[in-house]
Order: C-alpha cells, then sequence, then structure tokens
C-alpha cells in the first residue's frame, strides 16, 4: 500500500469511526471533557493561572481539532495527514 493509499484510508476510517452514532457520542463526550467550545483559562485555588491544567486543555483540545480536520477531509485529499512521529 502506497503512502498515499493508506492517507486515503486514514481518512475514510476516522469518519467510520467517528460519523458513526457511537463515535459521534464519544467525540461529543470528549469535547466537554476538554471543554471544548468554552473559552477559559484554568486557575489555581489562589486565583493564579495553573500552566499545567492549561497544557493539559490544550492537548485535549489539539486533539479533538485533529479528529475533526479528519472528518471534514476528502479520502483523496492526503495533503497534511502523517503516519507516524
Amino acid at each position: 500500500m502506497t503512502e498515499d493509499e493508506k492517507a486515503q484510508q486514514l481518512v475514510i476510517d476516522y469518519k467510520q469511526t467517528f460519523k458513526s452514532e457511537h463515535g459521534g457520542n464519544v467525540l461529543t463526550h470528549m469535547k466537554k471533557l476538554a471543554r471544548f467550545n468554552i473559552a477559559t483559562v484554568p486557575h489555581d485555588n489562589l486565583g493564579r493561572i495553573d500552566p499545567l491544567e492549561v497544557m493539559r486543555q490544550e492537548g485535549m483540545r489539539s486533539v479533538i481539532v485533529h479528529i475533526e480536520t479528519m472528518l471534514n477531509k476528502e479520502p483523496g485529499e492526503s495533503k497534511g495527514i502523517q503516519h507516524e512521529r
């Protein structure tokens, strides 16, 4: 399988997974966990910005952004798809 074919299959896999009823439920839950649509800056008990919590939430948010990016791609659109890091 060529790299282009792998990229096309990966787009199809994302769509089959997250556009299903169960996958959609999981993605909605992940968005709630990550406070995806809420612009907040986490604070500690003393009202100071908590940088570790900011990084944790941003990490979760970036995964959701990646999933949504893959869902918006067409199978023939392999630009920007990485298989490994």
